[in-house]
């Protein structure tokens, strides 16, 4: 995938991101040679697509995948820090622990907005 960087901000994956990627069009715009990385990844993910495509039930676990359950090492994160070319397994509930405290966290947001830059009081 493109490094989706902008100066200062990591984009990291978003809606979509990964079509370019999967469809092999990543490399279509002058403005921004593919990479040997991104050539890799490409390949790979294609591989698990045609996998999970030829077999779904099986295909993932034949290519190498392990079967999910949210507390064993078996979410497949596709191109991070770890491994730009493939995928690097998690804990699925790690990622997912933010997601029971989006309340929380958006109170705490609200707060922090509110110390940076106050309502003017009129």
């Amino acid at each position: 995938m493109r490094t989706w960087k902008v100066p200062g901000n990591d984009l990291r994956a978003f809606h979509a991101s990964e079509v370019p990627i999967v469809f092999g069009t990543y490399n279509s715009s002058a403005l921004a040679p593919s990479t040997s990385a991104e050539t890799s990844l490409s390949r790979y993910v294609q591989a698990a697509w045609l996998a999970f495509a030829r077999n779904p039930s099986q295909g993932l676990l034949e290519f190498g995948w392990p079967m999910y359950s949210p507390n064993t090492t078996s979410l497949g994160q596709l191109r991070n820090a770890g491994n730009a070319t493939g995928v690097i397994f998690t804990q699925g509930s790690l990622v997912d622990a933010t997601c029971d405290a989006v309340p929380q966290l958006l109170a705490i947001l609200a707060q922090l907005n509110s110390i940076v830059s106050p309502q003017q009081v009129a």
